[in-house]
């Protein structure tokens, strides 16, 4: 009998030790999310995240190499303190990099460039990785890792059987201006999950060949019809999506360009011309935005209402107490783990470190905004303008977060007309 509990007792710490290991390593998304969350609180709880301030700066020296083993030039390299400093350098033509000034700690690098995956140091033996951390002292420089790049593989976009596309409907909204547009909803499988809140809005005297807005909603499009509505009510055919996989942000633009190819071969009915396409984003859905503009060149003009460019300087404001991200903003910036041991997410979606290849931007920012601060489109009208860069960028006083849906909110009215003017001149769309 003994025995007997000896070994079940035996068996069930070996499962709880593979699922605990398991969960520690897992790589998918909803595990790192919860884990990272887990992870930051018991950081607060011991005090919270430490920098060594005060103490001599080190530095980080490596190598980045493209699939051959090749040096490669021009790839941003960067770590982050667990506050959301980041420490960046460019790669050299030797593909050498050196990171200065970096506070003594552990960090995980991470690097980049155009047309290439992201790449930071890890182990993995048996599908489970776990990240390779550089340690770093005072006034010593630190043997970084070489960091290998492959190239971006482009989405495969694949249609199914699983389409379902229901009746057109006539909707009507009155804010920010009045209009009214022909409604269709559709939706689809793919990788596991119904893309279930896709709808299709367009003019209700129809049209032909208008020009084609995507527009990534930060919730269920029935919300917030007041934006797809008076679009389309101003000429275009509107595809409007709300994202569903949380911070697994690249398979949502793989759902958010399958939406549309539906679209494009005309399987969604419609009068959509989307050789002419625009991209349309708000608060948390900029990261969608912009990462879809790293996976494709189909973007003639991308449009971010109170967006976020840089995560690690949000991060930053948070752990600074200039930012107060509400319920669910803060869980999700939180999920994406500390900076210094997870900056990969913080730097595969944020705009300032994939500015090169951009369509032309139109910013739009409330100045009083509480939940995404201004000066996240300060920092990236400034670094379009140093670089020379297409951009427009409109700011408004005494508007928050998103914008009034009172009717006669001047305003907001205003932040509609600079949107639809935008958006005309980046599409040569004439005035409907």
């Amino acid at each position: 009998m003994r025995r007997r509990f000896r070994i079940t007792f035996l068996i069930s710490l070996g499962v709880v030790l593979v699922a605990m290991i398991w969960f520690g390593l897992s790589s998918n998304a909803r595990i790192t999310g919860l884990r990272n969350v887990l992870h930051y609180n018991l950081v607060q709880r011991l005090g919270g995240p430490r920098v060594g301030v005060g103490e001599q700066p080190g530095s980080i020296a490596g190598t980045v190499e493209d699939e051959k083993g090749l040096p490669l030039g021009g790839a941003t390299v960067l770590v982050a303190s667990p506050l959301g400093d980041v420490y960046s350098a460019e790669s050299g033509p030797d593909g050498r990099y050196l990171l200065d000034g970096v506070p003594p700690g552990r960090y995980v690098p991470v690097a980049g460039r155009r047309a290439y995956d992201d790449a930071l140091p890890q182990t993995c033996v048996a599908g489970l990785c776990w990240k390779d951390a550089v340690s770093v002292r005072p006034g010593r420089q630190a043997r970084g890792p070489d960091l290998a790049l492959k190239p971006l593989n482009p989405l495969e976009i694949t249609l199914n059987d699983s389409l379902v596309v229901s009746a057109t409907t006539e909707v009507e909204s009155t804010a920010p201006l009045p209009g009214k547009a022909r409604r269709t909803h559709f939706s689809f499988e793919r990788a596991g999950l119904r893309v279930n809140d896709c709808w299709l809005y367009e003019p209700v005297g129809g049209g032909d060949s208008l020009p084609t807005l995507l527009l990534v909603l930060p919730g269920p499009v029935m919300g917030w019809e007041i934006i797809p509505v008076p679009f389309a009510n101003q000429g275009f055919s509107v595809v409007a999506c709300y994202p569903l996989r949380g911070t697994d942000i690249d398979a949502d633009a793989a759902d958010l360009l399958t939406a549309l190819e539906y679209v494009r071969q005309g399987r969604v009915p419609s009068a959509a011309d989307t050789g002419r396409l625009g991209l349309i984003a708000a608060s948390f859905t900029s990261l969608h935005a912009y990462r879809l503009l790293a996976l494709t060149g189909e973007v003639d003009v991308a449009l971010l209402l109170g967006g976020m460019s840089d995560g690690f300087a949000f991060r930053h404001d948070i752990e600074a107490g200039t930012a107060h991200a509400r319920e669910p903003f803060d869980l999700i910036i939180i999920a994406l783990g500390l900076p210094n041991s997870s900056p990969e997410l913080y730097y595969k979606y944020s705009a300032m470190y994939h500015l090169e290849g951009l369509p032309p931007l139109c910013i739009l920012h409330g100045i009083d905004d509480e939940l995404v601060p201004f000066n996240q489109s300060v920092m990236l009208a400034e670094e379009l303008e140093q670089r020379g860069m297409a951009y427009e960028f409109y700011s408004y006083e005494g508007l928050k977060h998103y914008f009034s849906t009172s009717a006669d909110n001047a305003t907001t009215q205003q932040m509609f007309r600079d949107s639809l003017d935008c958006l005309r001149r980046g599409l040569n769309a004439p005035v409907h």
